[in-house]
């Protein structure tokens, strides 16, 4: 079973600036059944989730799953149901993937949650490659406590998590951690220059969320089924 994805059209951007990425793909939410790998997911998420996006969300006519859903709910189901034997075959997968990057001229650079949320999973194989830059966006309070040398975190803004002072996406900003918002806007049109009186930066342009500088919000445009977003998880521009 291959677990890791190196085609992703954004994070195939970051090779111009030295780096090769490889993703995990999950089944998110409990779209698998076997309970979530998004503990904080919304309305909002569930129904704008990156999995739809791409070849992710091509069906056949009168299908309702493809190639793409059905290995992500694979391996959904080999970490729920025999986690130590998936850790493994993860690390075995990051080995490949440092070798491939190595032997490209690239630096490798892994994206544990793709389409999850397991700060464990992803912090286990920080540890184990420490030579290795990992990165996440997450949506689980105090991210900022999370962080390690080689393990980059961005807060994911929902519908529910942003406002008042006390909310976690304003206690992860304050402790340093920027903020990815997805706007209506579309690809080609600019996005705002400012959002919650922080600089907006475009992160569509690359995936390299490590790169960015600090104190910024990470604008998104929605993609898939995101741009019919009607719970406020999408920000109208």
């Amino acid at each position: 079973m291959t677990l890791l994805t190196i085609s992703n059209p954004k994070t195939v951007k970051g090779e111009a600036a030295g780096y090769l990425t490889a993703i995990l793909h999950l089944s998110p939410a409990n779209e698998a059944g076997l309970g979530t790998v998004c503990p904080k997911a919304t309305a909002g998420c569930m129904a704008s989730c990156l999995n739809t996006a791409g070849h992710g969300g091509i069906f056949k006519a009168g299908e309702t799953t493809n190639a793409v859903q059905n290995a992500r709910k694979l391996r959904t189901a080999f970490y729920k149901l025999n986690r130590p034997q998936f850790e493994e075959h993860l690390a075995r997968a990051i080995q490949r993937h440092v070798k491939r990057a190595r032997k490209l001229g690239l630096a490798p650079a892994i994206r544990v949650n793709g389409t999850s949320d397991l700060p464990t999973l992803a912090l286990a194989m920080a540890a184990r490659f420490p030579e290795v830059q990992f990165y996440d966006y997450t949506k689980l309070p105090r991210a900022w406590e999370r962080r390690t040398a080689n393990y980059h975190l961005t807060f994911s803004r929902s519908e529910k998590n942003w406002r008042g002072a006390l909310s976690d996406a304003e206690q992860a900003a304050r402790h340093g951690l920027n903020i990815a918002v997805v706007f209506s806007t579309r690809r080609g049109q600019p996005l705002p220059s400012y959002f919650l009186g922080r600089l907006v930066i475009d992160g569509d342009k690359h995936d390299l969320r490590f790169l960015d500088p600090r104190g910024v919000i990470v604008g998104l445009r929605a993609k898939g089924r995101a741009r019919k977003d009607t719970t406020g998880f999408v920000v109208a521009v």
